[in-house]
């Protein structure tokens, strides 16, 4: 699992003056204000089981690394600004020339040290290891932060080293930034906590699971969001479609709802995370309490005769965090794999015979390959 620190957005002074004690190359500068964006980058380079930082990775690697988790490599503007903060330092801590105790370098002939060695050479973000120990690729081939080989003036926060796309070496590795939304989800952040999963109290099936706080679409994913997706990255376009734009999308696969929620940013929810965001802390039945109302939710059309309602369609049936048709409508597909290599629905939808399915504890569960008009999915993240 990444851990991300968050860059803020604003201005921030970019390159070197060459006047200062460690003269920049040509490459480096001017120094000049660049704005950016915020963004989330990984506190450490990408490491492997042993806690090591990933090398003998190419630009295509690193790249491909980033394809298949739903990240992707930090620009150069980026990684210099979360090295170094909103001033104009020569190291991630400040200007104090690098220690042993601030990073791993000049070693010669060597190797890396574990990722995150070193807190004391901290960025002002939190971000560790952005001096020494290994090159990190960014997103246009220009390796930055120094090595384990490097001299003190190659940890500097806007040393540049240019590389071939296919150079693979043993003191180059790479670190990873979020894919940000490509739209803005109504967010709604369901807080942390120990919380009741599972069957009514008094069931011993019912257990107290601890959750991180996370933040949930407040509705299904909708066609005309999917669309985007469609657009833009040739993702399958449901076979329904034209489908009104604000009815949730449907006749997407697991693997279709994983690649669109990485796509903005986000993920599925796991199957915990979906039960405290329907039911809150107090173990009731359905997201808007105990009492049966089926007019809170879409549910017994029958899959013949049925479809689904737009998004918003039962604001009287929102859950305690104020979250919309977490019962009925679509069933949702969550991160949850099934001991059978199935995976896990949550909520019940139109087709569902009765109230009872879309009860917040009711499970349900697919092959991720299936594809329905009663199936859909939120992101989370």
């Amino acid at each position: 699992m990444i851990d991300w620190v968050s860059i803020p957005a604003g201005p921030f002074p970019m390159g070197i003056d060459v006047a200062r004690a460690y003269p920049p190359d040509e490459d480096e500068t001017p120094l000049r204000v660049v704005r950016i964006e915020g963004f989330r980058i990984g506190r450490v380079p990408v490491t492997g089981d042993n806690g090591m930082p990933l090398t003998y990775v190419s630009l295509a690697d690193a790249e491909a690394f980033c394809a298949a988790n739903g990240v992707r490599l930090p620009t150069e503007v980026e990684w210099e600004a979360a090295a170094r903060g909103g001033d104009d330092r020569l190291w991630p801590w400040g200007d104090e020339p690098p220690d042993t105790s601030r990073a791993t370098f000049g070693r010669g002939i060597g190797e890396p040290s574990s990722a995150g060695m070193h807190p004391a050479g901290a960025a002002p973000c939190g971000a560790l290891d952005l001096a020494g120990n290994v090159y990190e690729w960014t997103a246009h081939g220009v390796a930055r932060g120094g090595s384990y080989l490097s001299r003190p003036d190659e940890l500097r926060c806007s040393a540049r080293l240019p590389l071939r796309p296919a150079a693979r070496d043993p003191y180059v590795g790479f670190r990873v930034v979020a894919i940000q939304p490509t739209r803005d989800f109504d967010w709604v952040e369901v807080p942390a906590g120990d919380y009741a999963i599972g069957r009514d109290p008094g069931d011993s099936r019912q257990r107290l699971v601890d959750v991180d706080a996370f933040e949930l679409a407040r509705t299904p994913v909708t066609n005309a969001e999917y669309e985007r997706f469609v657009a833009e990255e040739g993702a399958t376009a449901p076979p329904h479609w034209p489908a009104p734009g604000e009815h949730p999308v449907t006749f997407v696969d697991w693997h279709e709802a994983s690649a669109f929620c990485a796509w903005v940013g986000g993920r599925l929810p796991n199957e915990a995370e979906w039960e405290k965001a329907a039911r809150g802390t107090d173990g009731r039945t359905y997201p808007w309490g105990n009492g049966e109302d089926e007019r809170r939710a879409a549910v017994g059309r029958g899959i013949k005769h049925g479809s689904p309602s737009p998004v918003d369609s039962h604001r009287d049936g929102a859950s305690p965090y104020g979250l919309l048709e977490m019962a009925g409508n679509v069933w949702e597909w969550t991160a949850t794999e099934y001991p059978s290599g199935q995976n896990v629905l949550r909520g019940g939808s139109f087709a569902s015979p009765a109230l009872a399915w879309a009860s917040c504890t009711f499970r349900s569960h697919s092959r991720p390959a299936r594809r329905q008009s009663h199936i859909g999915f939120r992101v989370a993240r």
